[in-house]
């Protein structure tokens, strides 16, 4: 090989690492700007310092590292890694991406990978939904507000009291008139409808109704990767129209409610406006909201560290 060709080789050389190079930044900067898509659907993640410590490093980083796109993913390492082709290692046909790893691939699906992680979350929900209803919402020294059964009138020109309104009196949202609720969640598949409402094949992830009120409501939970947070929350409330139509046909009240934990730990806003409808607020309403972003980030960190194993693992991980 002559001097010039040698020279040729190497700038040509020079010239393919450059651009490599530029390739990887590009796609650093489009990964870590795809939150844009999805932020106004989330609520903001507390990072205060009690959170730092409370999540611990390893589980914060993920969660970092899964909103950014700095995940060791397959399709990540083959931009820079001739020996590695992008693909999932347990389908062995997508790419493997964030989005698929935590929540799009047809082999973690039927193991049971996303189920394990729904469930998680579901606990989490529904004992602190439990919880607000038999410790407060039902509790006797709850004074129960009547006006959702009719419409109070004022005279022209006069208000309510403040005091009288307010007086022993806690707002619980549409659990509002009634101290009878009963809470009923989806674990494991064993919800069934209550018969005494509607027959139904149906079985929304967590059932709240009360007897006295003739007023029934339900949560359809998702965890979905973030890019599809709205996509999923459509498709649920969807999904019940016909049953909920059904059911106020035979005279009951009746709630719909979509709520979404995202995948990589971030807490969709649905999951807040339904816990206020119920009556959630202040302390009680951080932990169902931290809690649950937590437990969805716990159980998405093992889903990821196994997603090169072909055999699944059960573990005990959570908030």
């Amino acid at each position: 090989m002559s001097e010039k060709e040698r020279q040729r080789e190497v700038m040509a050389r020079v010239k393919e690492n450059i651009e490599r190079e530029r390739e990887v930044q590009v796609g650093s900067l489009e990964r870590q700007s795809r939150w844009g898509e999805w932020r106004e659907l989330v609520l903001k993640t507390d990072m205060s310092w009690h959170t730092l410590f409370n999540y611990g490093e390893s589980l914060i980083g993920f969660m970092l590292s899964a909103v950014y796109g700095t995940l060791l993913t397959p399709s990540l390492v083959a931009k820079w890694s001739e020996e590695e082709d992008g693909k999932c290692k347990l389908c062995e046909d997508k790419i493997g991406t964030i989005p698929h790893i935590l929540a799009g691939c047809s082999v973690a699906l039927s193991q049971g990978r996303y189920r394990w992680r729904h469930d998680k979350v579901l606990r989490q929900i529904s004992e602190q939904v439990a919880f607000h209803c038999n410790r407060r919402v039902n509790s006797s020294k709850n004074k129960m507000d009547r006006r959702m059964h009719g419409v109070e009138f004022i005279p022209a020109g006069k208000r309510r009291p403040v005091a009288e309104s307010r007086k022993g009196h806690q707002d619980f949202g549409v659990l509002n008139g009634a101290r009878d609720w009963i809470v009923m969640s989806d674990l494991e598949g064993q919800l069934k409808f209550p018969s005494e409402i509607t027959e139904t094949r149906l079985r929304p992830d967590l059932v709240i109704y009360s007897r006295s009120a003739k007023t029934v409501l339900w949560w359809e939970l998702t965890v979905p990767v973030e890019e599809r947070i709205a996509e999923s929350h459509e498709y649920k409330l969807d999904r019940y129209n016909l049953l909920e139509a059904e059911i106020q046909g035979k005279g009951w009240r009746c709630h719909n409610f979509a709520v979404e934990v995202g995948a990589r730990g971030v807490v969709a806003q649905s999951l807040e406006k339904a816990a206020r409808r119920v009556g959630f607020k202040g302390r009680y309403l951080k932990k169902l909201v931290r809690d649950s972003g937590k437990e969805a980030a716990h159980c998405s960190r093992w889903i990821y560290l196994l997603s090169r194993k072909k055999e699944w693992e059960f573990r005990e991980v959570g908030a």
